[in-house]
């Protein structure tokens, strides 16, 4: 069997030190525009901090987000396959990002000068930490002996118990970068109505329920994942967040007071700057893994 390589993009929010401990290959950067300036997104925030950026979108900055290309996809899988490697591109949701049709646009154009290769580029349904955790998975099973083919299936049967819910302080971001449907999401931002936001059965974001006040919306998202979360499969949560790190430790004390009998693993952070861009300042979210039903919430 061939070694292969484990190649995604900077949505998964894991900065280069996590990726080295988790194995993972490649994080290839998405990219966002700050008052009309290209950067790449990343959760090591060399240029500025997580800090400074959110501050800027708070007092007005124009800010928008863009995949990866296809010409970075190309150049990463070729660094791969000329030292013998097989790619396995694992890329945020495609209901959230045009990434994972470019990763396939790049492996069609070069599968020719690789006859002998393998290039898998798989939607993995997820964004943020819970995409990070397929891969942790994704990685783990590699290093089990287990091959591209074997783990490729076993996330397409097992992506959607990697769940998503948070709040966002205003709509407003999300609404413009067309990641945002459901009735609830028509409220956000009027009379202090505070939208709650799941991944739908491919990843999309779907306002599901409307709450009022910050607080009472911190304390649904810890519900959810009370209702929706399987700690005994998986006890790891992942809050991240757009520069209001009070809240999402609020957040952790909440969900922990929902499991009385299960000591919770907690891992906070910065919400990744691409991600962010979409978002916007005072986002919680929490990335955990569950039961699959939350995915289907919004079918009533």
């Amino acid at each position: 069997m061939r070694p292969y390589a484990i190649i995604t993009d900077s949505s998964c929010n894991l900065d280069s030190e996590q990726a080295r401990e988790y194995g993972i290959d490649a994080i290839l950067p998405m990219h966002f525009y700050l008052d009309g300036v290209e950067h790449d997104a990343s959760c090591d925030w060399k240029e500025f901090s997580a800090h400074e950026y959110y501050t800027a979108i708070g007092n007005g900055a124009r800010v928008k987000s863009a995949q990866v290309t296809s010409y970075q996809y190309e150049a990463a899988f070729r660094s791969f396959l000329d030292k013998g490697y097989d790619i396995m591109s694992i890329s945020c949701a495609e209901a959230l990002s045009g990434s994972i049709r470019e990763s396939i646009n790049a492996a069609k154009r070069i599968a020719n000068d690789y006859p002998d290769a393998k290039i898998y580029c798989v939607d993995s349904y997820n964004c943020c930490y819970s995409l990070a955790m397929v891969l942790m998975e994704a990685a783990k099973m590699r290093a089990a002996g287990e091959s591209m083919d074997s783990v490729r299936e076993w996330i397409y049967a097992n992506r959607e118990f990697y769940n998503e819910v948070g709040t966002v302080e205003k709509l407003t971001y999300l609404r413009n970068a067309g990641r945002v449907s459901g009735p609830a999401a028509l409220f956000g931002g009027i009379f202090s109505v505070k939208p709650i936001v799941v991944y739908d059965e491919t990843g999309h974001n779907v306002a599901v329920e409307k709450v009022i006040g910050r607080r009472g919306s911190l304390a649904r998202v810890a519900e959810y994942v009370k209702k929706y979360g399987r700690p005994e499969v998986n006890n790891h949560i992942y809050i991240i967040h757009a520069d209001c790190l009070a809240d999402a430790e609020t957040v952790g004390e909440l969900i922990q007071a929902q499991f009385p009998d299960t000591q919770l693993e907690f891992t906070y952070g910065f919400i990744e700057s691409g991600v962010g861009s979409s978002v916007g300042p005072g986002t919680i979210i929490v990335d955990f893994y569950g039961d699959g039903a939350l995915r289907k919430v919004h079918n009533g």
